[in-house]
């Protein structure tokens, strides 16, 4: 089974989610989450992604799957006229280079189809990011031993939740479910439907970092100890009013945090519904700052739909606490994204060109000498087997010949050992074997047995048979009957023809006797006659 190694690279935090890949559902063996202190970026990623993966849980895992982190991925909804893919992958470029403001050999791309009508054409999701911004991550990755067979996108990385685990929808009887992942510098919004494809997604800046800092203005301290409380005692709604006046006054500043958020929400959605004609009917968070108390009920009440905190599967908890769900959610749907397959499953990677994965290459390059060893040997061994059955059919065929020749020196009196010219010279008119009858008496009693109808009661009290005539004596009902059989004998195709010879009813009056009498003469033996 292929354990699979989802890696949520956040701004605030690294999450690692080992799964089990298996036929039936996948399992949930190791999960951790690391916090990236402060300082450099890169550095940062480094030394918390280092502490993750000494974990011995996380040793050698047969695949990884990341998504691009931060903000600088941009996404584009495109429609073509067509849903060739031939033609989709040739268009791309074009439309991707009318797009973005730098030359198109500085990035890397690809795309999801987000859906296809035959007869309307394809809409697509085309992520875009630039060249340096993969390079510099995967060359971090590598420096730590980690060879990612994937680089999604961070939105269309939640379609392995829609197609694979659709159960973690229930209950939400909506035309399509937004899932919004509030990270602490980013969110990631995706929309689609449970047992279906993201049909929309996008990522923007915003999130838990706004909260802090509209709570560090509120309250005039330093940021980090505004970001503490938030941690420890932040709310919303409802459950900041518990809190007394402090909890209502932060919760006013989260409120005014979440702006940023909310003033990119709101034309998402009504962007998906001005191209698919169907409304967000509920929204499933995840992420970070999902954790708040009161944050899925102020939403629901800024943006008017139904919103509450997404939960991994019921087996994934005795791996992942129930407070910590929320928080693994990417790094699981990274993880499904390993085992996905199928038409439907996410096609999106932009390990492409240059950052093609290459360890399936090296893998192979590794076991060539193996291979060619079992290669070699197979040859060997088809060889020797060709040799074997050519010998054994060999030694057959001159048993055959002698048994040939034998024949035909007792028949034709010389030996013979091609078949062809056998078999003519045994047909042959001068030959001793065109002497032989083709039909034997027994032949011709069964045939004419055979041929008397079995619904004409009749008894046969005398019947002579040679090679060319055969004259039957015998007992019926009456004349009809008589007839009857004489037809049917008739019908074979070596009784040329059937003659009635003398009727006369017998002594009792209930029986009429008879006799026929019939040609024998059947195509082969004139044939052979002719020849």
């Amino acid at each position: 089974m292929a354990r699979i190694l989802g890696l949520d690279l956040g701004s605030h935090s690294v999450k690692g989610l080992l799964l089990e890949a298996n036929a039936r559902n996948p399992a949930v063996r190791a999960w951790a989450e690391v916090r990236r202190g402060e300082g450099e970026r890169q550095e940062t990623l480094r030394t918390a992604l280092r502490e993750l993966l000494a974990r011995p849980e996380f040793n050698h895992p047969d695949q990884v799957v990341v998504a691009l982190p931060g903000p600088s991925l941009v996404t584009h909804q495109l429609a073509l006229p067509f849903t060739d893919p031939k033609r989709i992958e040739a268009t791309i470029p074009f439309e991707v280079e009318s797009q973005i403001p730098f030359d198109l050999n500085e990035t890397v791309f690809d795309y999801q189809v987000a859906s296809q009508v035959k007869d309307k054409g394809s809409e697509l999701l085309v992520g875009v990011v630039r060249r340096e911004e993969l390079a510099t991550l995967l060359q971090v990755l590598n420096e730590l031993g980690v060879d990612p067979r994937v680089v999604t996108h961070p939105g269309i990385t939640y379609q392995n939740l829609l197609l694979q685990q659709p159960a973690l929808f229930a209950g939400t009887d909506a035309e399509a479910v937004a899932i919004v992942d509030l990270g602490h510098e980013r969110t990631t919004l995706a929309i689609g439907r449970p047992g279906g494809g993201v049909e929309f997604a996008r990522t923007f800046a915003g999130g838990g970092q706004n909260l802090s800092r509209a709570l560090s203005a509120e309250f005039q301290t330093p940021q980090p100890e505004a970001h503490h409380w938030k941690e420890q005692h932040g709310a919303l709604a409802s459950a900041a009013t518990a809190q007394g006046p402090d909890g209502e006054r932060a919760a006013s500043a989260f409120v005014r945090g979440l702006q940023p958020v909310l003033r990119e929400l709101r034309p998402s959605f009504k962007a998906f519904t001005a191209r698919t004609r169907r409304q967000v009917g509920a929204v499933l968070l995840c992420g970070g700052t999902s954790r708040m108390p009161g944050l899925a009920e102020q939403l629901s009440k800024d943006l008017g739909v139904p919103v509450r905190v997404l939960a991994l599967p019921s087996e994934a908890s005795a791996m992942v606490p129930a407070s910590e769900q929320p928080v693994a959610m990417q790094a699981y749907s990274l993880a499904l994204r390993g085992q996905a397959s199928g038409p439907k499953a996410p096609r999106f990677n932009l390990r492409r060109g240059e950052f093609a994965f290459k360890g399936d290459y090296d893998y192979v390059k590794d076991k060539l000498g193996l291979l060619a060893s079992f290669a070699a040997t197979l040859l060997l061994l088809l060889i020797a087997s060709g040799v074997v059955r050519n010998s054994v059919l060999a030694r057959r065929e001159a048993q055959v010949d002698a048994v040939l020749c034998d024949v035909t020196q007792r028949i034709l009196g010389s030996c013979e050992k091609n078949y062809d010219i056998a078999l003519n010279r045994l047909k042959g008119v001068e030959s001793p074997a065109a002497a032989l009858p083709k039909m034997s008496a027994v032949n011709l009693l069964a045939e004419m047995s055979q041929r008397v109808p079995a619904d004409v009661p009749v008894t046969f009290d005398r019947i002579d048979i040679d090679f060319e005539r055969i004259s039957v004596r015998g007992l019926t009902d009456g004349s009809k009957q008589i007839d009857t059989i004489a037809t049917a004998l008739k019908g074979h195709r070596c009784f040329k023809e059937v003659k009635e010879g003398k009727m006369e009813k017998t002594k009792e009056g209930n029986k009429v006797s008879f006799r026929l009498d019939i040609h024998v003469e059947c195509p082969e033996q004139s044939k052979g006659g002719e020849g």
